[in-house]
């Protein structure tokens, strides 16, 4: 489905709690008998269900996804139920129960193919594999992994978030200036000082965007951030 999504959050049943580039958070709330606005679900989307006893719902001819020609007139509510939905859906929602009937409202703003896949790795060219590897697990505090042998110094690391760094050493490789790889910090200050101490040259940080950032390089000259996002609000 195209086009955006018209809601006046405010009006009827809905209150908007969150809006960034992932994701969008509302709140859906109906005293008994009430009817919601129309919620146009162009994105995937998570309800989690708070409180009620009974709810219904109604999706226009032309809605697609996970509901398409499903309107559900009698639904029992079980908070603490969590209900995952496609996009495409184009529905009213209509508490028939006795109780207040509250939902909070997940979508997912990121697109991706479906064979796509998040990141699995980041491979980078260092000019010393042995300064490298210090570097790396030593500083960095990376765990090497099991590597074919592909005939070529190399190492794979895994960073601890899922995400591999695959090293190759190149003795004639330059550094680009520019491109990097950031890593989320939960106190940039503190790491900061922590990667000092073990004598590398760090920039000292500063804030773009409510976002704390600073910069440092590996022994082959490969950049790196380190990245503090900004408090919600």
């Amino acid at each position: 489905m195209t086009g955006s999504d018209d809601r006046d959050f405010g009006d009827v049943g809905t209150k908007l709690l969150l809006d960034n580039d992932q994701i969008r958070v509302w709140e859906l709330r109906l005293e008994p008998g009430a009817t919601s606005d129309l919620h146009h679900h162009e994105r995937d989307y998570v309800m989690v269900q708070i409180e009620g006893d009974r709810v219904a719902a109604r999706f226009e001819p032309d809605s697609e996804g996970s509901f398409a020609g499903c309107d559900y007139l009698d639904g029992d509510v079980a908070p603490g139920t969590v209900i995952y939905a496609e996009a495409g859906g184009r529905e009213r929602a209509i508490n028939i129960g006795e109780a207040t009937f509250r939902e909070i409202v997940v979508e997912v703003k990121s697109k991706r193919t479906p064979n796509m896949l998040p990141v699995q790795h980041v491979s980078l060219s260092v000019t010393d594999f042995d300064a490298a590897i210090g570097f790396y697990t030593d500083v960095l505090g990376f765990e090497l992994l099991p590597r074919p042998d592909f005939g070529f110094p190399g190492a794979w690391l895994a960073t601890g978030n899922g995400i591999q760094i695959h090293l190759i050493e190149d003795p004639n490789f330059v550094a680009p200036s520019g491109p990097h790889v950031a890593f989320e910090a939960a106190d940039i200050t503190a790491e900061v000082e922590r990667l000092r101490g073990l004598g590398v040259e760090v920039g000292d940080p500063f804030e773009l965007n409510g976002t704390q950032q600073a910069f440092f390089y590996d022994p082959s000259g490969n950049q790196f951030e380190l990245n503090q996002p900004g408090q919600p609000g």
